[in-house]
Order: C-alpha cells, then structure tokens, then sequence
C-alpha cells in the first residue's frame, strides 16, 4: 500500500474499525505527487457531525461516572478529528519532507491508540461513541490549512498544544476523585501530544523568516477569528510547553496573550484540585 492509498482509506471510510487500520510499517513507492484536498471526511449515519452544541461537564462534576463518560467522549471526538486531518494532510502535501511526513504517520498511529482507550473506557461508563452529537470544530478550520506551516500552526502549535493542559488538568481532576485509570490514560496522552507538538513545530519552524520570530510567525499563520486561546487550555501550564520544546520567548508570549475568554478559570476548581502545582509524568518522553 502507498501512503497516499492509506490516507484515503483514512479519510473515506465510515465504521471506526477502518479509521483504526494502523500505519504500515513498508510503503510502497509513490510515483506521483499530486495535492488532493478533501472538504469532508467519509463516515457512517453514526458519527456524522453535528451543529448542536453539548457542554463538556465542569471540573468539580466529574465525581459522576456518568460525567466522565461524556468527558471523554468529547475527546474521543478529537482524536477521531485528529486521525483523519492528519491523513488529510499527507494527501494535500505530498511534497512535505520524508520527517514530516513520517512524523504524521507516527502521529496518526499514536491518536488511534488514544481513540481505542478513549473508546473502552467510556464504555466503563455506560456511553458508546456517538451516542452524544459530534462537533466538528479542528474539520471547522480547513480554510486556514494553505500550507504546511499554517496546518502545523492550527493543528499542532494550538489544538495539540492546548491538549498538554487538558489532558494535565484532567488526570489530576481524575486521581482527585480516585479514577487512577482514568487518569493513568490522560497522562499516557500527555506524553504522546508532546511528542506530536514537537513534530509539529519542526515543519513550523522551518518557515520563519530570517531575523524573524516564532511568535509573529504563527500569528501571520492563523486566522481570525481563530486565535491564540485556542492554544491554551482553562489553566495555562507553561512547563508543558518547555517539554514540548517551544521557544522560550513564544511561551512566554502565549501566557500573556488575553483576549475576552481569558479570566474565566474556576480559581475555587484550580485551589481545590491543587491544579498546577505538579505535572504528572511516566517519563515516557523519549521512547
């Protein structure tokens, strides 16, 4: 199989177990490279998305097994995003360098691994994928993919980048609450995002311009009204970031980035569940 033929299955196929279908481990070689760029991926009645909006449940909820379930089934939902924009991506540029490209793949693997623990864990909790709608927020971005950069931008810098604080902040809600499992899952995603945000930041940082800096890069990459709070999570944990491998001087600059949704961290939530004070790791980094 060509890694074009994969991603195509990826992105067509409608039942979970094909989007589950691992990256081969021997590709045959491509010929042609030509972009393709899908609008939409193909899924069954099912999983189709959805315009209605669920609320996540808050933080001090999720001493219900029934608000977990649906706290994971929200990011049950990205991961599934996630797999397919990243095979979208392997067909809109094909001319990406071999590490990138590789790296998508290692990428897509890793969320399909998420996925199946997302999936047998909400399944603890009485909730099977679909049974709440589907939004389609990172497919809502598709606009904005012109380049690699700027896919890499929304995709890696932001949305993978803001799941090292979610999934930081929801472990340690987890084990506060005694859902060591739970938890365990979260900090295993933890570690796998801050590999995929450092493979993202190398097809970002390739493209700043000489004597140019990270941060006015991605701003020249992402578009209104899409910002840089959808590179953050509720509690911003900057440590995540050095990890991760980011410019010091762009950390610093996505922590004092405001706009109207900044300030509405439940301070009660973030004393109560000691959020912050520690980052949870099984130092898995380097596998």
């Amino acid at each position: 199989m060509k890694v074009s033929e994969y991603a195509k299955h990826l992105l067509l196929a409608g039942s979970l177990e094909d989007k589950l279908l691992p990256p081969s481990r021997q590709w045959e070689e491509e010929t042609e490279f030509t972009s393709i760029r899908m609008e939409a991926p193909g899924r069954s009645p099912k999983f189709q998305f959805s315009d209605k909006k669920v609320k996540i449940p808050r933080l001090e909820h999720l001493n219900l097994q029934s608000n977990r379930g649906l706290s994971l089934h929200h990011f049950a939902n990205h991961e599934l995003m996630a797999i397919e924009l990243f095979a979208w991506a392997l067909l809109a540029f094909p001319d990406a360098p071999r590490s990138v490209r590789n790296g998508f793949l290692k990428t897509i693997e890793e969320e399909q691994t998420h996925l199946k623990l997302y999936l047998n864990r909400m399944r603890d909790f009485g909730i099977d994928f679909g049974d709440i709608p589907l939004n389609y927020i990172f497919w809502k971005q598709l606009g904005q993919f012109k380049t690699l950069e700027s896919f890499s931008a929304v995709m890696s810098i932001s949305f993978e980048g803001a799941n090292l604080d979610y999934a930081q902040i929801y472990a340690q809600v987890f084990s506060y609450f005694g859902d060591h499992l739970t938890s365990d899952i979260m900090i295993t995603i933890f570690e796998d995002e801050v590999k995929h945000v450092k493979r993202g930041l190398r097809a970002f940082e390739r493209s700043i311009p000489e004597n140019g800096n990270h941060w006015d890069h991605y701003l020249s990459l992402i578009q209104f009204p899409f910002t840089p709070r959808r590179a953050k999570g509720y509690l911003y944990l900057p440590e995540t970031r050095s990890l991760a491998g980011m410019n010091p001087a762009f950390i610093q600059s996505l922590g004092d980035y405001q706009d109207e949704y900044t300030g509405r961290v439940n301070l009660e939530s973030v004393k109560k569940f000691g959020l912050g004070e520690r980052i949870l790791r099984k130092n898995r980094l380097d596998s």
